[in-house]
């Protein structure tokens, strides 16, 4: 029975609803292609919108964009100290990792500092996104993993609240474990929200995610873009999450990710956290500033050229920095002979609130 969109043009989720403008074209000789829309918004630390293009109110989950926030309670807890997480281990609890090598081992070394294994790990053994790693799982020479999953950073940090607290492990992930209801209490507070507003529903990894307003995201990275003038009593750990990400971002994504490549070429002036469904969050330290972008459609292609058009009409950094970042995620569209057909373009119009 064919699907009528009409039915699904005003539910709060659907790619359809009101509130969405046009965040960037594909375009393929003098032709768009097609468009990715979406919603964009600047907030600073007191949850007010600096700028935005579409409705700041759009609803979207959180995903691994919370991340950051689901790791403050491993420092608060006392956890992080008492198991002497360092700083690219901290990264690691903020993270979507790409399961390669490196970011099992380090996952593994701070499993041990809590006496676990990786069984300890309920994240699920996803085929990791590291591309070679992946073909040795294909092939049969390597066994599927919990170290694997992108989560399983988040997962460890977790894990260590809850040894440090004589929590229960084995349904850690549960919405009505402590921890979880503590993880929830942090990320609203930090969102600016009550707890009531949140739509609480299940992550790829398991674990409970937010479902808020893209402008409550927004505010959020505010507060992790410049801890020193956040008026929250998370604002310490924040600090140290932040610091953590931005000197190891490989730990939070990978090498040749667009988080990872931001936040190298941004050299300490971006921290950055994508989410699933075309989610991506950054914090803007000179600025104390957070930017919230949602794709509709869920996807991530064009998420560069959107982020590098959001930061120009915001003013900030300077042409080297686009160069480079555009050298490493070009807007360019090739075609199998390495001719250039088209391009990604971004079309934010931002709008100022006064």
């Amino acid at each position: 029975m064919p699907v009528e969109t009409e039915q699904f043009a005003g539910l709060p989720g659907s790619p359809l609803a009101t509130g969405r403008v046009p965040l960037a074209v594909v375009q393929r000789g003098d032709e768009i292609e097609s468009i990715h829309t979406g919603t964009v918004v600047v907030a600073n630390q007191q949850g007010q919108v600096v700028a935005s293009a579409g409705d700041p109110s759009t609803f979207a989950y959180f995903r691994s964009s919370a991340k950051p926030f689901q790791a403050v309670i491993a420092i608060e807890s006392g956890a992080a100290d008492a198991y002497g997480f360092t700083p690219a281990e901290l990264a690691l609890c903020c993270a979507s990792h790409l399961g390669a090598p490196m970011h099992q081992e380090q996952v593994t070394a701070m499993l041990a500092k809590l006496g676990l294994t990786p069984d300890a790990l309920r994240c699920g053994c996803p085929t990791p996104a590291d591309v070679h790693e992946a073909a040795l799982v294909e092939a049969g020479l390597r066994e599927h993993s919990p170290l694997h999953c992108d989560c399983s950073g988040k997962h460890t940090g977790m894990l260590a609240t809850c040894v440090h607290r004589g929590y229960p492990i084995d349904s850690y992930l549960l919405p009505d474990h402590p921890l979880q209801k503590e993880i929830l209490t942090i990320t609203t507070s930090l969102m600016g929200v009550d707890e009531g507003e949140i739509r609480l529903a299940t992550d790829g990894c398991s674990v409970p995610t937010f479902g808020g307003t893209v402008a409550a995201f927004a505010t959020s990275y505010a507060h992790l873009a410049r801890p020193d003038t956040s008026p929250s009593p998370h604002a310490p750990a924040l600090r140290r999450l932040r610091d953590g990400m931005m000197a190891h971002p490989a730990n939070v994504s990978g090498y040749g990710n667009l988080v990872t490549s931001l936040m190298e070429i941004g050299n300490g002036r971006i921290v950055v956290k994508t989410g699933a469904e075309g989610l991506i969050c950054l914090g803007i330290p000179s600025e104390g500033l957070g930017v919230a972008i949602r794709v509709a459609d869920g996807t991530f292609r064009s998420q560069p050229v959107i982020v590098a058009g959001v930061l120009r009409q915001l003013g900030l950094f300077d042409e080297t920095f686009y160069a480079a970042l555009d050298e490493r995620h070009p807007s360019a569209i090739r075609n199998h002979n390495g001719w250039q057909v088209g391009e990604h373009r971004s079309v934010v119009e931002m709008e100022w609130r006064a």
